[in-house]
């Protein structure tokens, strides 16, 4: 009968650590995908400013918003990368790649 108590005992134990485990990486994956919505949304801000910046003919202003929109690119396609690895999600992260790749590549071209 104690071993019956204890084997329930662990099994319960165990239960409570697998969820305390769930709700870590849930808390993690939302805090990555946080992340990646707001650095995204920066850089297309960044990105809109450099467009701006190119047609009045500033290209100083241009190229610097354009390194900020590569920044916070890399910066959000990580966190996203990241988002989805944390969920098990592995399907996508070879075109997230291609993504990053994009982005640093904009960044060195002025």
């Amino acid at each position: 009968m104690k071993i019956l108590i204890t084997v329930f005992l662990s099994l319960l134990i165990l239960l409570i650590n697998i969820d305390s485990l769930f709700a870590i990486t849930e808390k993690d994956y939302q805090a990555k995908m946080e992340v990646w919505e707001h650095k995204r949304e920066l850089a297309s801000q960044y990105l809109l400013e450099a467009e701006k910046a190119f047609k009045a003919g500033d290209e100083l202003q241009g190229c610097a918003s354009q390194r900020e929109a590569s920044e916070m690119g890399i910066e959000a396609t990580k966190s996203l990368i990241t988002a989805m690895e944390t969920n098990g999600s592995s399907s996508e992260i070879e075109n997230l790649q291609v993504g990053l790749n994009m982005w640093t590549k904009l960044g060195n071209i002025c």
